[in-house]
């Protein structure tokens, strides 16, 4: 399946889950179609009932991504700026530090630093509610050079090009600095997003070994929707409207494109969009018997 075709397919019942506009994400949690339906057409300036979130103004801030200077920032004339932000939060709900980070010689962009404390605070506050012990973030080595013989290692393999990986012995995340940017002009700033909540997802399989799915690579997915959903109803993380498309064509073409994500290891198109999608019935809903 091409890209193209894997979005027309998979969008509207992605959109459907996680669109603004609808009453998806306000609704109790059920199981997820096994069917795709096109959804209502609809048309502008009509009154939908729903009120869409408005796009952030970003005018003030410097621009997200890579610190590349010549990466688009991903948006057409009349189209909204970047999607994923993390709006301020009051003192008496600020989290304690992110999850510990190596220094390594290729900084984190703004979007990969975001991500991990989305991701990492996510698990903070959802942990206890969901398991029992302490938890414990993994290390984040976050960005390396594929082409660099300092690169890291994992069992005795160096990390290749348009890799992202947890590595379950040291227990550790890190990802190709060129991979994480993903699309910019098709995927806004989703990519690293849904890049490092799948990877954490691996390390908390590390921390549940008991209750993972023997589709260890679709049960991530599920966990990373759990995790950017579940940040978005707890007010940590905000989307714009189009930004599950967006999510939809990520997971689209890295379902296609990438050989080590064959649909034995990490699931077709279809597979990985619907089981992102089932996340957002909560963590519960991806460590259940399947």
């Amino acid at each position: 399946m091409s890209e193209k075709q894997g979005l027309m397919v998979l969008g509207p019942a992605f959109l459907a889950v996680l669109g603004f506009g609808s009453p998806a994400l306000a609704e109790e949690p059920t199981e997820p179609e096994s069917t795709v339906t096109a959804p209502a057409e609809s048309h502008e300036g009509e009154e939908t009932g729903q009120a869409e979130p408005a796009p952030a103004d970003r005018s003030d801030e410097p621009e997200t991504g890579t610190d590349d200077s010549d990466v688009s920032d991903g948006t057409d004339d009349g189209e909204e700026p970047y999607g994923f932000r993390i709006p301020p939060q009051p003192r008496e709900r600020q989290e304690p530090p992110s999850a510990p980070i190596e220094e390594t010689s290729i900084k984190m962009g703004r979007d990969e630093r975001d991500a991990v404390q989305v991701v990492n605070e996510f698990w903070v506050r959802n942990w206890p509610k969901n398991f029992t012990g302490p938890y414990k973030p993994p290390t984040v080595l976050g960005p390396y050079d594929p082409t660099s013989p300092d690169r890291p290692t994992c069992g005795d393999e160096p990390l290749g090009a348009g890799e992202a990986i947890y590595c379950d012995g040291p227990d550790y995340i890190a990802w190709d600095k060129d991979f994480i940017r993903g699309i910019p002009s098709e995927e806004g700033n989703t990519f690293p997003y849904l890049v490092v909540a799948h990877e954490w997802g691996h390390a908390i399989q590390a921390r549940i070994p008991g209750q993972v799915w023997k589709g260890s690579e679709l049960q991530a997915d599920c966990l990373a929707g759990a995790t950017l959903v579940g940040a978005y109803k707890e007010g940590r993380l905000e989307w714009e409207p189009r930004d599950p498309e967006k999510l939809s064509r990520a997971l689209t073409r890295i379902a296609d494109s990438h050989p080590w994500s064959e649909p034995e290891h990490h699931g077709d198109a279809e597979q990985r969009v619907h089981y992102f999608s089932m996340g957002k019935q909560g963590v519960q809903a991806c460590v259940q018997e399947h």
